[in-house]
């Protein structure tokens, strides 16, 4: 059966979940006011990235952390497109950890909104100052609005070792200081459900669907950064997911945006430990619906304190359309609470 037909229209979403989604929640974040934490180097240059880009890989294995899609050197790209960059050095490392990270989907799946997470490397050329930065693992779960005990602490003590990891690789060369929170959006999740009638093969209906999903926003000018498929990960020969049917994350990119906000005018590339952006989607065994959620774009604004006039119209866009590509899809906008909560 073809995918269109499989998927319920969505056109008799209600007035009252509408007006639901579009008001604060209540959700109260944590104590937790650091964002991101930040290693500073002075006076490096290209030698040191690619020992950077070298560290990322076996040391970081030996950890847990797996390299997924890197994207060295994104300021080269900016150079390229633009004609100009403000940076000598703006790349993304995306690292998953298996062991730890993947088995607490069991117990909110909205984990993957930051699964994989990205360690940045940049540098502006009017300092020339290195900084190696990724979002604190408390303000992750912050904007995921997860409140599960375990799995805060399960999910913040992965970190612990790859900041050890990293203090002790460059700690007497780096100044160690954290990018402080300036608030929290009123929305900071957007989250969707795609009913569909039973398919004779799930795999085969999801294998179409993630063609679909990545065709249409690749026509809209998006990038698939990277993709990582949960369920069958290449570094673990292990089934951690046996209740999911499928479960997936990719990596999203809209290079005019990026530019606009880590680059360009009053360049922010701190803000790059949000990007590239994760979006998870998954279908539950015994379930009739993708399930798919993502960090907003304004996420990113109030974290950051964004200001820019241009800045935010880009984060007003993107968090406009990204949701309006999923409707094309047959989503239908759902609240951010753990689907699996009971």
């Amino acid at each position: 059966m073809k995918l269109l037909s499989q998927i319920v229209p969505t056109l008799l979403l209600s007035a009252t979940l509408i007006t639901s989604l579009m008001a604060t929640d209540g959700y109260v974040p944590s104590s937790n006011k650091n964002l991101a934490v930040e290693y500073t180097l002075e006076n490096k240059d290209i030698a040191f990235d690619k020992a950077f880009f070298d560290f990322t890989v076996k040391p970081l294995e030996k950890l847990g952390f797996f390299l997924s899609d890197p994207h060295h050197n994104v300021n080269l790209v900016y150079e390229q497109l633009k004609g100009e960059t403000s940076l000598s050095q703006l790349s993304f490392s995306s690292l998953v950890n298996d062991k730890n990270a993947i088995p607490l989907f069991n117990k909110d799946p909205r984990i993957g909104g930051f699964t994989p997470f990205n360690l940045v490397i940049y540098r502006k050329k009017s300092d020339m100052k290195t900084v190696i930065t990724h979002i604190t693992p408390e303000a992750a779960l912050d904007i995921l609005h997860i409140t599960d005990k375990d799995v805060r602490d399960q999910y913040v003590n992965m970190f612990k070792p790859l900041d050890e990891a990293i203090e002790k690789e460059y700690g007497a060369q780096a100044k160690k200081s954290y990018t402080k929170i300036q608030g929290y959006a009123k929305k900071n999740m957007m989250n969707f459900e795609i009913p569909f009638e039973e398919p004779e093969d799930i795999d085969d209906f999801f294998d179409a669907f993630q063609e679909k999903f990545e065709t249409t926003f690749q026509t809209k000018g998006y990038i698939i950064a990277g993709f990582y498929n949960m369920k069958h990960s290449f570094n673990s020969k292990n089934e951690m997911l046996p209740d999911y049917s499928n479960f997936v994350v990719w990596s999203l990119c809209h290079i005019p945006f990026s530019y606009t906000i880590f680059d360009g005018k009053d360049p922010l590339p701190q803000a790059a430990v949000f990007a590239p952006c994760s979006m998870y989607a998954y279908v539950k065994k015994g379930e009739n619906k993708i399930v798919i959620g993502m960090p907003t774009l304004s996420a990113w604004a109030a974290a950051l304190g964004i200001t820019d006039k241009e800045k935010l119209q880009k984060i007003e866009e993107l968090d406009t359309e990204i949701p309006s590509i999923i409707h094309s899809l047959g989503g239908v906008d759902v609240s951010n609470a753990n689907p699996l909560a009971k």
